[in-house]
C-alpha cells in the first residue's frame, strides 16, 4: 500500500495512472485546489493543519510509504485548523516557511520520518521522466561559456560556505 499526497498538475495524474497500470494498491490524500480527485473511491480530502487525521489514515491503510506529486499550494497558516498533533508539529512547518518551499517540504518528510513512515522519490515509478546524468547535448561550451561556469561554481561554493540555507539563483 503506498499514499499518494497529490496536488495540481498533471505530474500527479501521470503519476497515479502508472501506479494503477501496476495494479498496486494505493490512497490519496488530495491537496488540490479543486477537489481534482474525488471521483476516485481511494481518495480522501484533508486540510495539510491536521497532522492527526492524516497520520492515522495513513496507519489504518497499514502504509509505511508515501510519495508527494503534483503543486500543492501554500496555505495560509493563520486560517488553518489545526488538531492535535497539527498544533504540536505547525510550529517547525511554520519556521520552515520563512526559508522556502522546499524547506516546508523537508519538514514535512521529516515529521512522516518520526512517526515512521518513509517518502520515497516522485519519480519512484516514473524513472522514465528523469534524466540521467550525462551531457545531453552536442554543443560544446566555448571559452566565454567556461569562464562564466567557473565563476558560477565558485560563487555557489562560496555562499554554500557561508550561509548553509541558501542558493544561488538566476
Amino acid at each position: 500500500m503506498i499514499g499518494l499526497f497529490l496536488g495540481d498538475t498533471d505530474f500527479s495524474e501521470i503519476v497515479l495512472n502508472k501506479i494503477k497500470k501496476q495494479k498496486k494498491k494505493y490512497f490519496i490524500i488530495d491537496f488540490s485546489k479543486n477537489n481534482k480527485f474525488n471521483k476516485d473511491k481511494n481518495s480522501f480530502r484533508i486540510s495539510i493543519g491536521k497532522f492527526g487525521k492524516i497520520i492515522d489514515l495513513i496507519r489504518q491503510k497499514k502504509c509505511k510509504r508515501v510519495l508527494f506529486a503534483g503543486k500543492i499550494s501554500k496555505p495560509n497558516f493563520s486560517s488553518l485548523r489545526l488538531d492535535f498533533k497539527g498544533i504540536y508539529y505547525m510550529p517547525s512547518v511554520i519556521r520552515a516557511s520563512k526559508i522556502g518551499d522546499a524547506a516546508i517540504i523537508k519538514s514535512i518528510i521529516k515529521i512522516l520520518n518520526n512517526e515512521g513512515i518513509k517518502v520515497i522519490s516522485s519519480i519512484f515509478f516514473n524513472p522514465e521522466l528523469s534524466l540521467k546524468k550525462g551531457n545531453y547535448t552536442k554543443l560544446k561550451p566555448n571559452k566565454k561559456d567556461l569562464i562564466s561556469i567557473r565563476k558560477g561554481k565558485f560563487f555557489f561554493n562560496k555562499t554554500k560556505k557561508s550561509r548553509p540555507h541558501s542558493s544561488v539563483s538566476s
